[in-house]
């Protein structure tokens, strides 16, 4: 039987410390070459992020900070009043409140007008607006093009202006942007002269068109009385007579007269036949007396009431009668031109007191600090944008795989 010798101890230690040696460069080798394959792995993982978010946010903040052209703001705030004084709010209280039982169109009006292509027109004519807003000397991005029609004018023009409109108080606030604040604030005193002439011209425009239909009636109850008086005068002129119904009143005076004169000389001959023969001469005498007055009294009527055709001559009272209704329509004439006259001056009283005024509560201000754009907000903004637009693609992507699997 042979015997088998165990090795020593030392031997064992030496064997088992090169085995735990190769174990170990075994693994480092792994690790080394797994390290090796994680850089690129790594790399591509982050390259989608880099380019979907990282580089447009570079670049947009490169441009706000190195490239971009300031807008400075200018403020000012108005209000549109009339002459006429609220019966139903005292003189404080509308100091208090302004817009207090206030119409808020006309304030409508001048918003309007202040956002409105006349308004881009004239400040392109006072300060060369258009060509200020095309200056290369500020960054394409902000400013106009070159080429711009006048409808990208107006549109850049009111995306540069803030109006609003408070209905309460009745305040307009005007804001209005710049690359200058110096320009700015020209800008919106422009903007405050022209408004004001425009609500001058609107109010005078109703108070004259007003006062001239109120005056159109004046002259036409004006021409009415020169017609009555003229016909009047025509009237005395064509019949000899200044007065139909005093000639009649006279006449008729006379024939009374006349008629009491007869019935006494009636009388006399009535008591002399009494004592004197028919053929008498104080008989005759007072007959042809009394004839005499019967052809007077006679002549008398028929001047009053009429004539012989041959005469050609109108009844006196037909002349009374027309002289009325003529003294009719000169009274009628004479009462319209007096309630036109009081028509026109309450029209005046009326519309001066309807006149609207445009009061400056805060003058324009100039600006120390450039308010647009908001770099820090709109750089926010885009990160949000991006970083939803990323994980929709992502999302688009994994669900085409799953389905192609």
């Amino acid at each position: 039987m042979e015997i088998v010798e165990k090795p020593p101890a030392a031997e064992r230690e030496a064997a088992a410390e090169k085995k735990a040696a190769l174990t170990a460069s075994r693994i480092l080798g792994k690790l080394s070459s797994a390290s090796a394959g994680a850089a690129p792995v790594k790399l591509k993982r982050w390259r989608g992020p880099l380019l979907a978010i990282l580089l447009p946010l570079l670049l947009v903040s490169g441009y706000y900070l190195f490239w971009v052209s300031d807008r400075y703001v200018s403020s000012a705030q108005i209000i549109v009043k009339d002459s006429s004084s609220n019966a139903g709010v005292s003189s404080s209280l509308s100091f208090l409140v302004p817009g207090a039982g206030a119409d808020t169109q006309d304030a409508f009006l001048v918003v309007n007008y202040i956002q409105s292509l006349d308004m881009a027109l004239y400040l392109d004519s006072e300060l060369g607006l258009a060509d200020y807003y095309k200056s290369g000397s500020y960054d394409m991005f902000s400013r106009l093009a070159a080429d711009a029609s006048q409808e990208d004018y107006l549109e850049y023009y009111r995306s540069h202006i803030a109006v609003g409109h408070d209905e309460t108080t009745g305040i307009i606030t005007i804001e209005m942007q710049a690359f200058e604040p110096e320009f700015a604030r020209q800008l919106v005193e422009t903007v405050i002269r022209k408004s004001e002439d425009f609500v001058n011209a609107i109010s005078n425009q109703l108070a004259d068109k007003q006062v001239a239909f109120v005056r159109s009636e004046l002259e036409l109850a004006q021409g009415k009385l020169r017609t009555s008086k003229q016909q009047i005068l025509d009237f005395q002129n064509s019949n000899n007579v200044v007065s139909p119904e005093e000639l009649t009143k006279g006449i008729s005076a006379i024939i009374q007269g006349l008629e009491a004169k007869l019935a006494e000389q009636r009388a006399k001959l009535t008591a002399a036949k009494t004592y004197l023969h028919s053929d008498s001469s104080q008989v005759i005498s007072l007959q042809s007396e009394i004839k005499s007055l019967e052809q007077q009294i006679e002549s008398e009527k028929v001047r009053l009431v009429g004539v012989s055709k041959d005469d050609g001559e109108e009844r006196l009272n037909s002349l009374n009668a027309h002289f009325q209704n003529l003294q009719l329509n000169l009274q009628f004439a004479m009462d319209a031109y007096q309630a036109s006259l009081t028509a026109l001056e309450t029209a005046r009283m009326e519309a001066s007191g309807k006149l609207k005024h445009l009061m400056v509560i805060g003058q324009p201000s100039l600006a120390e600090d450039a308010e647009y754009p908001h770099k820090l907000y709109n750089l926010a903004s885009l990160a949000v944008i991006l970083l939803l637009i990323y994980g929709i693609g992502k999302m688009l992507v994994a669900s085409i795989r799953d389905h192609r699997v």
